[in-house]
């Protein structure tokens, strides 16, 4: 009898429908079931973060195009026109032409701080140029039209073997590039009085009124126009011009400014120089939107040595001491303030890595001050106070009459 249970328990264990049987089939069909949960899960999962990668969800993202690095010479100057744009939602941009390179100043950035030295010290590589911001083209990015040498090749020295230009961003051709009415506190008045209030002279394009004050309608200038709207953008001199013996207008850091020359002889100067293509002397209307640019965007001295701020209007209308070369500069900005220095001689007569726009030396533009042969000067002078002589003021004297100095754009 115990034989006959022992069989019979033994066949409901191990038969087909039996205790074990549906115990093991339970078990794998709920293990079927938690890896089918699990593969739909990561399906799931694998949907979304498609999604949000750019893909349909059914379908992986493509991957984007790989950026090839600029193409550049054995210097490492650019081949042909290159144009960086950092943010594609946004029109701030710089083109570096052909034969230039960015450069990576003595700060290891491409931003010259104040106070510190803002001396070039090396040549972007070219893989690194689509890594320039936004920030760094806000700023000022410096370019250079030569390998980084010195007195005919040598790896140092006292006169650069290259020119230096500052990128001017123009993202919104009708609101940044314009000239400015600026008002300022002494001068000539649109009537040709001087007196206190004067400059409130109307400047528009299409003005009637004192249409003398507008610049050259020449080849040159609708060429300059049509490139400032196309590129975003312009270069200026990084500093006020020098003179290589030659009558060819330079921008090198450290140089004798060029100083008791006429109009005319800065325009011929400008265009002497053949290395740098479409160079020109600066038109009033690039200067005025370079300092459209700075005003709440570069970082100037203030009146407390020690002392920074932004730049504002009042500090290219009102009152240029605080950033400038003149006799009664303030702050940082007095050490030997009030007397002729080389070109980029002090770290704080700076905005956006351009140097002495306000004070040390006059700047010859191109602008008519006049109906006769008068043009206009800009940028103000050492030996005057920097709260008459402004970056801002027009002064105006005929083409001909030899004075201090021209900037090259």
């Amino acid at each position: 009898m115990l034989l006959i249970l022992a069989g019979v328990a033994l066949a409901t264990l191990t038969g087909q429908g039996n205790i074990i049987g549906n115990a093991e089939n339970a078990v794998g069909k709920y293990n079927n079931s938690v890896a089918d949960e699990q593969q739909f899960l990561n399906e799931i999962e694998k949907y979304f973060q498609n999604y949000l990668e750019g893909g349909n969800g059914d379908n992986p993202p493509t991957p984007p195009d790989p950026v090839e690095p600029p193409k550049v010479n054995e210097d490492g100057l650019a081949t042909e026109n290159t144009t960086i744009k950092p943010d594609p939602n946004s029109d701030i941009q710089i083109t570096i032409p052909a034969g230039f390179a960015p450069a990576i100043l003595a700060t290891g950035t491409t931003q010259s701080l104040l106070g510190k030295d803002g001396s070039v010290a090396s040549i972007m590589p070219a893989d690194e140029w689509n890594n320039i911001t936004t920030e760094d083209i806000n700023k000022g990015i410096v370019i250079v039209d030569n390998a980084i040498t010195y007195d005919n090749g040598q790896l140092s020295g006292t006169t650069p073997d290259f020119n230096e230009y500052v990128w001017v961003p123009i993202p919104n051709f009708e609101e940044n590039f314009k000239r400015t009415a600026w008002t300022t506190p002494y001068g000539y008045d649109a009537n040709g009085s001087w007196g206190s209030g004067g400059r409130t002279h109307l400047l528009a394009e299409t003005s009637t009124t004192n249409y003398w004050w507008e610049d050259k309608t020449t080849p040159e200038y609708t060429n300059m126009i049509d490139s400032v709207e196309h590129y975003k953008g312009f270069y200026i001199g990084r500093y006020e011009a020098s003179d290589n013996g030659s009558g060819i207008a330079q921008s090198k850091r450290n140089q004798t400014v060029r100083n008791y020359v006429s109009q005319t002889e800065a325009i011929d100067a400008s265009k002497n120089n053949t290395k740098t293509p479409n160079m020109h002397l600066i038109y009033g209307i690039e200067w005025d939107s370079t300092l459209n640019w700075l005003i709440g965007n570069a970082t100037i001295s203030s009146s407390t040595a020690g002392k920074t701020k932004t730049m504002t209007i009042d500090d290219i209308q009102t009152n240029c001491t605080t950033w400038g070369n003149y006799y009664n500069s303030t702050g940082d900005a007095e050490a030997n303030s009030g007397s002729k220095q080389n070109t980029g001689y002090s770290e704080y007569w700076k905005a956006n890595n351009i140097y002495d726009l306000a004070g040390n030396v006059f700047e010859w533009t191109q602008e008519k001050y006049s109906t006769g042969t008068d043009r206009a000067y800009r940028g103000g002078v050492y030996n005057a106070d920097g709260d008459v002589s402004l970056v801002a003021s027009r002064v105006g004297s005929g083409e001909s009459y030899t004075y201090d100095l021209i900037r090259v754009p």
